[in-house]
């Protein structure tokens, strides 16, 4: 294996990321008018908890109010101690995330060029010459450069690229492991921070944990690795864990309040539709490479005997890349910011579906499609130029998400740094914008940060709405904004006592919850 000094693809990758972060940013610069941001008000509630973490306020979005109300303990931290250095949350957040943006492109290379130098992969004379492992592991890495919804993610400021990197150094390390026939801790401990990252991180582990106990079987070696074995789960545990223990002791559940609030629960039945739009959207971000992908797991499961052999450097990659998106479906469904939580897959996808090309190449019954394309030297260009088309439409979509942000959030933000006083409690729906700017306190309405509101919704509508309205007026809130329709109930039975002020309307809606968010004063009679 070449080392990083030796191989100028790492030059390549770099330059193609930096490139793409000039073109992300010249999009974002057009659509804003020159103001910049972020695309998510969900990155800007990280920016609270950050500030507040730092400011010795552990996981508190309300100073002196622990809640488990973020999914990314460690992003607050990492955001948090970087925050010192770089105190603009915009500049620094996004900073983070086209950092592990290139990381990540850079360790996909890595890990592509361990599947393709091992042993188990075998190059045969049908294979065309100038497919390489560097030039295949480099295909790879344009592709996930290029992808339009990763690229997206690393202008969101989000922990999406931080726990995409993390999941990949967990697979380097295994499959570094599998090559010098050794167990290290290493995937363990990249495992581990990728779970306190984001809470799928378990899932990876999981397979991981089930992956290595199937090898020792195989090898007759369990026993001798057991001590070992248990120590790194235990490793990866104490990192995992305490966070889950603390999102129990606060709110009763050892999942974050986001899980319930994004309607997490448990379903017996694969939620068909979320499947389907998860697909669609691995087709949108390359063409070739979904298609391939979708060939790969029908070639997997059809070939499952050959699991301890030609799959050996690809059954974990594979098993995340197809479990995730199913198990989401039973417990999360959830499609919302163009499917962002799939994001961190498309590496994975990538690796798989390059690597599903070489295998039709090396097959008879696609001779007729692979004597077309072994002499094109330009099939890999075009494979990479499919990604454009999505590529620039996410371009847009960044620059539009991040005017949406500042036109609503932002601008209503500004209305109540003027208009309220900051010893005011304020009910807000969506709350990172309007409450990290203006610093009240705040009452949330979609329960994130306020768990009460996520145990009302167990209640009858009657009782619900008569226990929203009673913790509103407890907490002596000021003011609400919200979205119309997301409080119909409410506003028809309790409308009466509050009076409206003003709103934010949007041009056109592109990422917000609605297109005209209100601010209403309450009028609540206090005996």
């Amino acid at each position: 294996m070449l080392k990083f000094s030796q191989d100028k693809n790492y030059i390549y990758i770099v330059t193609a990321c930096l490139l793409s972060i000039t073109i992300y940013l010249l999009f974002e610069f057009i659509f804003t008018d020159g103001e910049m941001g972020v695309p998510l008000d969900d990155t800007w509630i990280h920016f609270r908890f950050a500030d507040n973490f730092i400011k010795g306020y552990f996981f508190q979005y309300n100073p002196g109010e622990p809640t488990a109300g973020t999914t990314s303990p460690l992003y607050v931290v990492i955001l948090g101690i970087t925050s010192l250095i770089i105190p603009n949350f915009i500049i620094n957040s996004v900073f983070l995330s086209c950092l592990f943006y290139i990381f990540s492109c850079i360790i996909v290379y890595k890990i592509s060029l361990l599947i393709f130098q091992s042993s188990n992969f075998k190059f045969n004379d049908k294979i065309p010459s100038y497919l390489t492992p560097q030039k295949l592991s480099l295909i790879i890495s344009l592709l996930t450069v290029f992808a339009g919804r990763f690229a997206w993610a690393a202008m969101s400021g989000m922990e999406t690229t931080l726990f995409t990197f993390f999941t990949l150094a967990g697979v380097y390390f295994y499959l570094k492991d599998l090559r010098s026939d050794s167990f290290s801790v290493l995937p363990s401990l990249m495992f581990a921070l990728s779970a306190v990252l984001r809470p799928e991180g378990m899932l990876i582990y999981s397979i991981y944990a089930f992956g290595i106990t199937l090898n020792f079987v195989k090898d007759k070696t369990l026993k001798e690795n057991l001590s070992k074995f248990a120590l790194y789960i235990l490793i990866f545990l104490m990192i995992a864990l305490p966070y889950l223990i603390f999102s129990y002791n606060v709110s009763g559940h050892f999942f974050p309040n986001t899980f319930r609030g994004q309607g997490g629960g448990f379903s017996l039945i694969p939620n068909f539709n979320y499947l389907r739009i998860v697909g669609f959207f691995f087709l949108r971000d390359n063409l070739v490479t979904g298609l391939l992908y979708f060939g790969f797991i029908f070639y997997f499961f059809s070939n499952y005997k050959r699991y301890f052999s030609e799959f050996k450097y690809l059954n974990l990659i594979a098993l995340w890349a197809i479990f995730l998106p199913l198990i989401s479906s039973v417990l999360i469904p959830n499609w919302r910011h163009h499917v962002r939580y799939s994001m961190p897959l498309i590496p994975f996808v990538n690796i798989i579906a390059v690597y599903t090309l070489v295998v039709v190449f090396q097959k008879q019954y696609f001779h007729k499609l692979t004597d077309y394309l072994r002499p094109k030297r330009i099939t890999p260009v075009i494979i990479i130029l499919i990604s454009f088309i999505y590529y620039f439409v996410y371009a847009v979509a960044l620059g539009k998400n991040v005017d949406n942000i500042n036109s609503q959030q932002v601008k209503l933000a500004e209305w109540v740094q003027l208009n309220v006083r900051r010893n005011e409690t304020i009910a807000v729906n969506d709350i990172g914008a309007i409450t990290f700017l203006s610093n009240n306190r705040v009452i949330d309405m979609a329960g994130l940060i306020t768990p009460e509101i996520l145990r009302y919704r167990t209640y009858t509508w009657a009782d619900n709405l008569d226990s929203l309205n009673y913790l509103l007026k407890k907490n002596d809130v000021t003011y609400i904004i919200i979205y119309d329709h997301w409080f119909k109930e409410y506003l028809d039975k309790y409308g009466s006592e509050l009076t409206f002020i003003t709103s934010a309307i949007l041009e056109e809606n592109t990422i917000c919850g609605g297109i005209e968010m209100k601010v209403y004063k309450t009028n609540f009679n206090r005996k």
